[in-house]
């Protein structure tokens, strides 16, 4: 389906994109054009090339497209390739030569491993013509600046088991904090996260009567409140939540009944987390439309309050918004632009994150209602939103 996992790795989308190219009704044996344009999108520097290819069309692209690789601008590179990241990339019919097609691509790199690339292309192809001021270079560009990010959805392990806080370990303020049994619990929640690999179906967790009890007041409260407090998108998915994932207040949904079910109406999945992760890690999960939900409970002592996102927030806070299909897609924008981005630009995502998926507020046949997790999940902050 459309909304299936976007990014899929970058080494599978080259090929796909060549493909693309070769078989969209052009033949094969015409001469192609492969208009390149490399541009560091990072801080104040970017530089650009034009490559121009005259001879047999598939030899020569899959020439340059193999050259490219070996220099790591299609994905992580090893130890011998050199640092170019692809950012975007996207083919077209050329507007200027019939039956050619151009290829635009947006890439990140320092100013040495450009030039190092446009030596090797000048190498390997009959025209190449760049046009880099010199004062676009900042004097950090080579520098090995971009920060890591997961190139494909398996990755997203490494990012899921980075646990900043909570998990089994709790705040002396927390309800949870004096009492072993809840303790030990949390341990449990902590061994299945962190043993979760993609792939793998969620382990489903038999919940205990007090859970369960715990779950049931904050569900059996919270949907009194829905029908006046929920935007209609909310109220619209619930129902088909109660339906094809348990949603009830005698029963905590399973993770992998949610995660089948949205994948099959906005392409999110979830993945079990043991505890708080950092802003990059979290976002970087919503790029894949990967949610990383927490499975334990909140305490039993104080069922109207958590100190942190329970499954309670996680399921019916999250979940059912994910489920709507331009929700999901603004959910992955946010995440799609924290990949590589600066520590400081990744603060500015997460902000605007907090104060629209969780806290946010619109008007609907002109009435304020909730679409934020954090109010559609709390009691008292749903029975008095402010905007």
């Amino acid at each position: 389906m459309a909304h299936t996992t976007s990014l899929h790795g970058i080494y599978c989308f080259k090929y796909a994109l060549l493909l693309h190219a070769l078989f969209l009704g052009f033949p094969v044996t015409l001469f192609f054009c492969l208009l390149l344009y490399l541009a560091v999108a990072m801080a104040s520097h970017s530089s650009t090339f034009h490559l121009l290819l005259l001879h047999n069309s598939y030899c020569r692209c899959h020439r340059c497209l193999a050259l490219s690789q070996s220099h790591g601008i299609w994905g992580r590179p090893s130890k011998r390739e050199k640092r170019v990241n692809l950012n975007h990339i996207e083919s077209r019919v050329s507007k200027r030569v019939v039956n050619e097609v151009e290829i635009f691509a947006d890439c990140s790199c320092s100013k040495k491993e450009f030039n190092e690339l446009l030596q090797h292309l000048k190498d390997h192809v009959n025209i190449i013509s760049f046009n880099t001021p010199a004062h676009v270079w900042s004097a950090e560009a080579d520098g090995d600046d971009v920060p890591w990010f997961p190139m494909k959805i398996s990755e997203l392990d490494q990012c899921s088991h980075r646990v900043l806080m909570y998990g089994s370990e709790l705040d002396a303020d927390h309800p949870g904090f004096k009492d072993e049994v809840y303790r030990q619990r949390r341990k449990y929640f902590v061994e299945v996260a962190m043993n979760y690999k993609f792939g793998q179906p969620i382990p489903r967790i038999e919940y205990t009567q007090e859970e369960v009890r715990t779950w049931g007041v904050v569900f059996r409260e919270l949907t009194k409140l829905y029908p006046t407090h929920a935007c209609r998108e909310y109220l619209k998915n619930l129902p088909l939540l109660s339906k094809h994932c348990g949603y009830r207040e005698d029963n905590i949904p399973q993770l992998e009944d949610v995660s089948l079910f949205l994948r099959e109406r906005s392409g999110f999945t979830v993945r079990p987390v043991a505890g708080y992760l950092s802003p990059r890690d979290f976002l970087a999960g919503l790029a894949y439309r990967v949610f990383n939900c927490t499975q334990y409970v909140r305490h039993s002592t104080d069922p109207l309050y958590t100190p942190e996102p329970d499954t309670c927030h996680e399921l019916l806070g999250h979940v059912p918004l994910l489920a709507d299909p331009k929700f999901a897609q603004f959910s992955q924008e946010i995440g799609l632009a924290s990949l590589g981005a600066s520590d400081e630009d990744v603060q500015k995502l997460a902000t605007c994150y907090f104060f629209t998926i969780e806290f946010g507020l619109c008007k609907q046949d002109g009435q304020l209602r909730a679409y934020g997790a954090g109010l559609l999940s709390s009691i008292g902050e749903l029975r008095n939103p402010s905007p």
